[in-house]
């Protein structure tokens, strides 16, 4: 019967805008819900039945006729895809330095039971083991953790400072495993091996006029020793004799090597510290000597060895060492690259997804790192529950790396968490219009059963 074709329509219309109508809910439903991405709902036409399929125009020296159209009759609507929003939703705030937010394309990675799973959610926790997990599942999240020797001690790489020193830092293994930072993990001490020195020694002093400048240096264990520079003035003009000391555990002092000859220029510059007459002007006090001096066999690394270098002038910046003018005298040993060993005492991750353990010595070490997964295509992605999506054959594979350092335009976001980008006012206007179609298209259901029944009652 013909009518039916009318029926079908109404009720595909019906079942069409039931679906979107659902696809609205649940976007409003998950209005709160962190990294949520919203979905829309596209419609297609359904197959329409041909009466004719037309023809051609006939034309003839007589006359002819014209050329007619397709006739087509559409067979209703239906849900042609429903589409996700991958784009960025708003940033907020939080109290925790495990939250981490995403700016830019890009998903965290979870594990879960020996299955990888990706998501924008950063609501991240550490456990009682030291690992980092998600707060709503335990799924623990991928990244690099710190590559270790066969004897568990912490593999380190070495970074050239502008200053000519050497910074050492924590080497991460670039293997994609469960991120952890040990909960009991210490900061390694670190010996003194750069020393700086700036101030001023009076030029008006008196011959054997001394100036005394002290500072807290680290051995090989991390045991803190006072090392002295005592400087003397000299008989001859613009010389001093510099001689180095460590203070004993009775409290007295003990020379270190020989004394050192301080020449001046002219005008107040450095010179020379013993035969070092270049910039940078140093001074090297090998670690044997500081032993020899302690009565330690072994108290600074001799083997290496580590010894201390004093720096006392550098190039381009000269006035800014030790100097000669008529002023008081402010000569001191201004830093040291020395430290002792350190508990942890909190954690931060900065924008590469770095996790960055603060010790109680001052320091700040590299300790893990989170890795962020690409997709090619991620509105091909399959949504799943807890926040979670799984790669699909039109999705592509993952790509993992780090933010910023692999992918310039993905970056994280510490004590903060990516919010719905689901838009109320958006969705209220579409369920309005979803609501109009749907009882439109009742109206077309009850009228077509009007005319069923008015043709039910031609037989009487």
């Amino acid at each position: 019967m013909a009518l039916l074709r009318s029926l079908s329509s109404g009720v595909s219309s019906l079942r069409a805008h039931q679906q979107r109508l659902d696809v609205l809910s649940n976007n409003i439903a998950n209005v709160n819900t962190t990294g949520f991405k919203s979905n829309r709902v596209n419609f297609v036409d359904q197959f329409n039945q041909t009466l004719r399929v037309g023809n051609p125009p006939a034309a003839s020296q007589t006359g002819g006729i014209g050329g007619l159209n397709p006739t087509q009759i559409g067979l209703g609507v239906r849900v042609g895809n429903i589409q996700q929003d991958m784009s960025q939703g708003s940033i907020a705030v939080t109290s925790s330095p495990t939250d981490l937010a995403l700016q830019g394309e890009g998903m965290f990675v979870v594990r879960q039971i020996g299955v990888n799973n990706y998501t924008r959610a950063g609501n991240f926790t550490f456990d009682r083991d030291g690992f980092l997990v998600d707060n709503s599942t335990g799924a623990y999240v991928q990244g690099y953790n710190l590559a270790r020797r066969a004897d568990g001690s912490i593999e380190r790489d070495q970074i050239a400072r502008e200053d000519g020193g050497i910074d050492l830092v924590n080497r991460l293994q670039r293997a994609v495993v469960s991120v952890r930072v040990d909960p009991n993990t210490r900061s390694q001490p670190r010996q003194t091996q750069q020393i700086s020195v700036s101030g001023n020694l009076n030029s008006s002093a008196n011959t054997g006029n001394q100036v005394v400048s002290n500072i807290n240096v680290f051995d090989n264990q991390g045991t803190q020793r006072v090392l002295q520079m005592l400087y003397t003035k000299q008989a001859a003009p613009n010389t001093f004799s510099l001689q180095a000391r460590v203070q004993l555990s009775d409290g007295t002092f003990a020379n270190v090597g020989a004394a050192q000859a301080v020449t001046f220029n002219a005008d107040g510059t450095l010179a020379s510290i013993g035969a070092d007459n270049t910039l940078p002007i140093q001074l090297s006090i090998n670690a044997s000597d500081l032993n020899t001096a302690l009565g330690l066999t072994a108290a600074f690394d001799q083997t290496t060895p580590r010894n201390l270098t004093l720096t006392f002038a550098r190039q381009g910046n000269i006035l800014g060492g030790l100097t000669q003018f008529a002023s008081q005298d402010t000569a001191a040993i201004v830093s040291q690259d020395g430290y002792g060993s350190g508990e942890l005492s909190r954690i931060s991750i900065d924008s590469t997804g770095k996790v960055i353990g603060a010790f109680t010595n001052g320091i700040s070490e590299i300790l893990a790192q989170v890795v962020i997964a690409k997709f090619t295509n991620p509105a091909g992605l399959l949504r799943g529950s807890n926040n979670y999506y799984t790669p699909s054959p039109n999705s592509g594979l993952p790509n993992i790396q780090r933010a910023q350092e692999d992918f310039p335009s993905t970056s994280i976001t510490s004590n903060a968490l990516e919010q719905s980008n689901v838009d109320l006012t958006e969705e209220f206007t579409d369920m309005i219009a979803t609501q109009r179609a749907f009882e439109a298209a009742s109206r077309t259901v009850t009228t077509s059963d009007q005319f069923l029944q008015e043709i039910n009652q031609l037989k009487r």
